[in-house]
């Protein structure tokens, strides 16, 4: 008797098994580069948002004539040094960093995403910055970093605010040492 040649027409199932973990691997691939992506592309909209909304404070000041401090606030009240909560932006009438009742509130950008952070370094000790009557920060100038939950490159935006209260959108990526200064300063926290 002859030996038949037995032709196999169908996959194994470790071939199927392989392919399974392959199509897993690559599709976790892409779910971390789409988070990634989405991180970076929020952080470019709040650059920009909170870019126009610092602007506007300034100019604020300059049209009411007053003083407006910005800090964040979780009860609406009194400044913080964290900054995580909600935006407070005021005219600071009597000087106490502190909102009282009777002063106006402005309503300031887009609010600070969950588990996002600022970090306000300041050239003088402060929880906010303030822009006085004439526009400009002198007693506050600092620079605002915007740290994201996973720390990468393409997030970090920083606003720099000039002695005469200009603001500026710096993306430290572009520099290295504005890069290095950056990360130690989102690592800190």
């Amino acid at each position: 008797m002859r030996a038949r040649k037995i032709k196999q027409n169908g996959a194994l199932l470790a071939e199927h098994m392989l392919v399974l973990a392959l199509s897993a691997f690559m599709l976790v691939l892409a779910m971390s580069s789409w988070s990634s992506w989405q991180q970076a592309s929020t952080a470019r909209q709040l650059g920009v948002q909170w870019q126009l909304a610092l602007m506007r404070l300034r100019q604020r000041a300059l049209t009411d004539a007053r003083a407006w401090t910005l800090c964040t606030s979780a009860d609406g009240k009194v400044c913080q040094s964290v900054w995580n909560a909600s935006w407070l932006a005021f005219a600071d009438t009597n000087g106490d960093n502190q909102r009282q009742p009777n002063e106006p509130r402005m309503v300031f950008g887009p609010p600070i995403p969950p588990n996002w952070r600022i970090v306000w370094r300041g050239f003088r000790p402060s929880t906010g910055i303030v822009w006085s009557e004439w526009g400009d920060a002198a007693l506050s100038n600092g620079t605002l970093t915007l740290c994201a939950p996973k720390a990468q490159d393409s997030t970090l935006r920083q606003w720099i605010i000039s002695k005469s209260g200009r603001v500026r959108l710096v993306m430290p990526a572009s520099s290295a040492s504005t890069l290095s200064a950056a990360r130690a300063i989102c690592a800190a926290i």
